[in-house]
């Protein structure tokens, strides 16, 4: 394949080569093992996406999720302003709210974008549920996040992750059974690697907590 048919991996910027293809084509970083796609649903087939999603989410999934991510953040930092990232209908919110916490939600289709709004404060937790691989944009968006966060402050990610796969000698295979890879509104797919990438760009600490949870820690002052 030569140099003009790669694309540009998302996180490194390296040349990367076709991984898989079927209605959308995917792409593999050599280099921090990312996969990736530039093909999503249009923004009005994307909220639609999103919204039916919403309507899905049983209620228990909120205190569940508000469960683990407390007890992940708390052994970082103590939650004192959270930024709720991509909070979509706004359960998590809610649910940390309900137990005295400070959050403040961020939802484009309600909100607008990150860029465009003018908090009072930083935060020193961002948590974002299954959003990650939704970003096209993904080192714009990382670096408004970084303008938010405190000093010593954390970001909580969740998202499916290829470490199970990656280095696999049948991953094409396993990636084509790989349901996450469906949904038309995901178009990064990463592992310990691409995070580590991102970590190391940001200067930023990683951490790794199961296969679909970690953890990016800025530097203290």
């Amino acid at each position: 394949m030569d140099m003009e048919s790669k694309v540009k991996c998302r996180v490194c910027g390296i040349p990367s080569e076709e991984f898989y293809k079927d209605t959308r084509t995917f792409y593999k970083c050599p280099v921090c093992f990312l996969i990736f796609t530039e093909e999503m649903a249009d923004e009005k087939g994307s909220e639609e996406h999103y919204k039916k999603q919403w309507r899905e989410v049983d209620p228990a999934f909120f205190k569940q999720q508000s469960d683990v991510l407390l007890d992940v953040a708390n052994r970082f930092v103590k939650p004192e302003r959270i930024l709720d990232y991509g909070s979509g209908s706004g359960g998590i919110t809610l649910e940390l709210r309900s137990r005295g916490y400070d959050v403040t939600p961020l939802e484009p289709m309600e909100h607008g974008y990150l860029k465009d709004q003018e908090y009072p404060h930083q935060f020193n937790l961002i948590i974002g549920v299954e959003v990650i691989e939704h970003l096209p944009d993904l080192w714009e968006e990382l670096g408004e996040l970084d303008k938010i966060l405190q000093p010593g402050g954390v970001i909580i990610f969740s998202t499916g992750m290829t470490d199970k796969f990656i280095e696999h000698p049948q991953a094409v295979e396993v990636f084509k059974g790989w349901w996450y890879k469906d949904d038309q509104t995901h178009v990064s797919f990463f592992c310990a690697d691409s995070i580590a990438m991102i970590a190391h760009r940001m200067e930023y600490e990683s951490y790794f907590l199961g296969d679909q949870l970690f953890v990016l820690k800025k530097p203290a002052l």
